[in-house]
């Protein structure tokens, strides 16, 4: 029997940014680890609080491997790699799915862009990459978890699914994004 799964290790080439320099876009995978262990050492304290909602400095081994050992069905990420001005390859953003449920039609989503590198479009591309592979793997719902004050990733959920869903969500905000299928790479409905 063939597996129609998507395979998690084809994913297009890279993104250029205004400033010509060219990121890499590939599968999160546990190799990843000290690239986002090195990029979260590059978040300022406002952009980790609006990512994990709470202020940290670092991931713990447990919390890299969750973000990294994934199977590319139920939880999958993309990563932004790009090389220093050393010429050495750093992580610069990272935009993932989570399902709710094994095998289930809705997934959390979230997106986290080094603050070097955000407002250039590099937060948008991967949405619309990871919306592309979570509509390939049969999801029609997503879900973004945001705090009332992060005002770019409002502006980017709502820019990209103006028809989402907003609702109050403890001390946050959460967009649920309903997906028609088949999407195309450039728009979420």
């Amino acid at each position: 029997m063939t597996d129609s799964r998507p395979d998690p290790l084809r994913i297009p080439g890279g993104l250029v940014l205004d400033s010509g320099r060219t990121l890499t876009i590939r599968p999160i995978t546990p190799a990843s680890k000290p690239l986002i262990a090195a990029a979260m050492a590059r978040l300022s304290p406002e952009s980790i609080r609006r990512r994990f909602h709470a202020p940290r400095r670092e991931l713990s081994e447990l919390e890299l491997h969750r973000l990294t050992a994934l199977d590319g069905w139920n939880q999958y990420a993309l990563g932004a790699c790009a090389p220093d001005a050393a010429g050495t390859l750093e992580g610069v953003a990272v935009a993932r799915f989570a399902r709710t449920a094994p095998d289930g039609d809705t997934a959390e989503i979230a997106i986290t862009v080094v603050d070097a590198l955000q407002r250039h479009g590099i937060g948008t591309a991967l949405l619309l990459q990871i919306v592309e592979a979570a509509v390939a793997r049969g999801i029609r719902r997503l879900h973004a978890g945001v705090l009332p004050d992060n005002a770019p990733v409002i502006a980017l959920l709502r820019g990209l699914a103006p028809w989402a869903r907003w609702r109050r969500d403890g001390y946050g905000l959460m967009a649920e994004i309903p997906l028609l299928e088949p999407v195309a790479t450039s728009a979420v409905r």
